[in-house]
């Protein structure tokens, strides 16, 4: 597979971020916010429920940071995390494009607005003591910092290894890692996806593109890794316009979520495992986070 062809299938795999509750949103934000999240397809998808969601992995790596900052302590060092960067609007691209803004603003490429990942300022020492050998100071012996001896992960990844060593399970995040990527490549096959495809094609045709399927635009003009063009937009905008107009987008989702369904149920017990381990591990943060 292609960059851009991995791009297309795995962009917003993740699920994505949190919302706060109705009560909480003014009345004219609700109709909005809904229709964002109906358009979100990979976290509706059956597999997610066994992924973090945003705000939960939001959880576990602010309990990372609490950790690691009691750990520097023991070396009178603090150390004051980063905000993590915001994900942008459209980037849920399992799909391929289906935000109407998004397309008309910035083609195939993702959204360039969003702030980029702050950068942390740490002097040598704190840097020796935050990361460990991964602060590649090229020492290979033991790390030590004014006569006591630094982990060689650091205060940041003993603090991970910490919160995660009694919740982890490799084989589960395998199953479920294999159930997403093996699901998107049987629902391209599904008869009725690929009738749609054809749907999708022909309006496109009218457009003047010549396109067989939604991931062509990705691996034909591999648009999104050249520069932002007015073709690249008019291409998108045409592009969700017909997937709008074919109903393109949730015959593709129903098609790969009843694939989901099947395979789930062919490893629930593996699953439930991995879900009852996040949801351990999601309860261990927070309770890591109240007792700051």
């Amino acid at each position: 597979m292609t960059p851009a062809l991995a791009l297309f299938a795995l962009v917003g795999c993740t699920a994505q971020g949190p919302q706060r509750d109705a009560e909480e949103r003014p009345e004219a934000s609700r109709s909005k916010e809904s229709a964002a999240s109906e358009r979100d397809y990979t976290s509706r998808l059956p597999i997610a429920a066994y992924s973090y969601t945003n705000a939960e992995y939001a959880s576990i790596e602010a309990a990372e940071n609490v950790l690691a900052n009691t750990c520097m302590a023991r070396y009178s060092l603090t150390y004051k995390p980063p905000k993590p960067p915001t994900a942008p609007p459209g980037a849920d691209r399992r799909y391929g494009l289906s935000e109407e803004s998004s397309a008309a603003r910035y083609g195939y490429h993702l959204d360039s607005s969003a702030a980029p990942p702050q950068r942390i300022q740490l002097s040598k020492d704190e840097r020796t003591v935050l990361f460990g050998k991964q602060a590649g100071d090229g020492k290979s012996g033991p790390l030590e910092y004014r006569g006591t001896k630094i982990p060689d992960v650091g205060c940041i990844g003993q603090a991970k290894n910490n919160l995660g060593k009694d919740y982890s399970y490799p084989e589960g995040a395998e199953t479920a890692s294999r159930i997403s990527a093996l699901s998107y490549q049987k629902s391209m096959l599904v008869p009725e996806v690929q009738t749609v495809f054809k749907k999708w094609s022909a309006c496109m045709k009218k457009s003047g593109y010549d396109y067989g399927s939604p991931r062509d635009p990705f691996s034909v003009e591999n648009f999104s890794e050249g520069p932002l063009t007015a073709q690249e937009k008019d291409t998108a905008k045409a592009d969700v316009a017909c997937k709008r107009s074919t109903g393109l987008l949730d015959v593709w989702f129903t098609a790969e979520s009843g694939i989901q369904k099947t395979m789930i149920a062919e490893d629930a017990a593996a699953l439930r495992k991995l879900r009852d381990l996040h949801q351990k591990k999601v309860a261990a943060a927070r309770k890591i986070l109240a007792e700051g």
